[in-house]
């Protein structure tokens, strides 16, 4: 028993022994990791750091060292649509490695910022000004272009029609012309309109007065033909005429041969300078005063087609609008306008058309 005791107290002694030597050779290996590990980590970080390597399409675009910072920097710039920017397209979009790198080499969010331009479509939204639905200029804003339409058309005739419109235009370039450009093409287009209507407006007045003259002379031969003898009816459409003037016939209507019109739409009498002149009906004046070769000159509207003139006078004693009768003295025997001596130019129209004042009164 005494030998067991000796024994296991001799066995206990090695154990405590042995497990006190390899606890300090445990710990002794422990510290050399330790010491190693922090060496080598203290080597690592001298020498690299991590970050994050770009790629777009498998192709390397750089490194970054905060993945938070370039995302939101790429997703401001993807809605960024100040300006005249409609939307943006990124062909793809990066994806992100996080690695070790030499610490000597850059993280640049710029560099990763280009490559997305230039990667990225853009399409821009203007104004165009069309005319007849055709763009004839591009500016960058609606108001612009309403600002211009505007100052074109300020002086512009209704009737010259430009047909000027907006609409908007996408393009994924930024072509757009200054406001004093197109304002200035606006204008090149008003001038071309406006002398293209001017054309076309004096060519149909040059047709109307041709074909006018041309009915007018017809009416007239017509009028002279049926002439065929001179009597004093004093009646015209139920209208009982008097005589305005008393004195003698100087020029008849009708084709005369001297170096002034060869057709006279009148009946000249000849009589003293300033004698009273009265209406041959009664009517309204519906004009009273200096016109052309007519000179001094009265026109009455005696109703139902018929008018009567009184030229060449030396005073007006009426005023466009007033009523008067057979008894008004209207005006008086002069020589104004187109006239070799005092005389009183009478004409009597129908219709417009001029007929032979004998057909009635003389």
């Amino acid at each position: 028993m005494t030998i067991f005791l000796e024994l296991k107290r001799r066995v206990n002694y090695i154990l405590k022994d042995w497990v006190k030597f390899y606890t300090k050779e445990a710990i002794k290996t422990l510290k050399l990791i330790t010491i190693g590990s922090t060496i080598v980590i203290a080597v690592v970080c001298i020498k690299y750091k991590p970050a994050y390597k770009v790629t777009i399409s498998g192709e390397t675009i750089g490194y970054i060292d905060n993945l938070e910072r370039i995302e939101r920097k790429i997703e401001n710039y993807i809605k960024d649509t100040s300006g005249n920017i409609a939307f943006k397209e990124i062909e793809s979009l990066p994806e992100y490695h996080l690695e070790l790198i030499d610490r000597d080499k850059e993280t640049r969010d710029k560099n990763i910022m280009l490559a997305i331009e230039e990667r990225t479509t853009t399409t821009y939204k203007t104004y165009a000004v069309t005319s007849a639905g055709e763009n004839k200029t591009v500016v960058e804003s609606k108001e612009e272009a309403e600002n211009i339409i505007n100052e074109v058309k300020s002086d512009l005739k209704p009737e010259v029609d430009l047909q000027l419109g907006i609409v908007e235009v996408y393009s994924t370039e930024l072509n757009v012309n200054s406001q004093e450009d197109a304002t200035k093409a606006l204008t090149e287009l008003k001038i071309a309109k406006v002398n293209e209507y001017e054309t076309k407006k004096a060519e149909e007045e040059k047709a109307l007065a041709i074909e006018k003259a041309r009915k007018a002379k017809l009416s007239l031969e017509q009028s002279i033909a049926s002439t065929t003898k001179v009597a004093a009816t004093g009646n015209l459409n139920g209208m009982a005429l008097s005589i305005p003037v008393t004195g003698s016939i100087s020029s008849r209507f009708g084709s005369r041969s001297s170096s002034r019109s060869s057709l006279h739409t009148g009946l000249d009498i000849s009589t003293a300078l300033g004698t009273g002149v009265r209406p041959i009906s009664a009517g309204t004046v519906t004009y009273a005063g200096y016109k052309g070769t007519y000179g001094n000159l009265v026109i009455i509207d005696h109703g139902n087609g018929v008018e009567s003139y009184y030229a060449h006078c030396n005073a007006l004693y009426v005023s466009q609008g007033q009523t008067v009768d057979t008894g008004t003295t209207i005006a008086a025997v002069g020589s104004t306008g187109n006239s070799t001596g005092p005389h009183l130019h009478l004409e009597i129209r129908i219709g417009g058309t001029p007929v032979n004042p004998q057909n009635y009164l003389y």
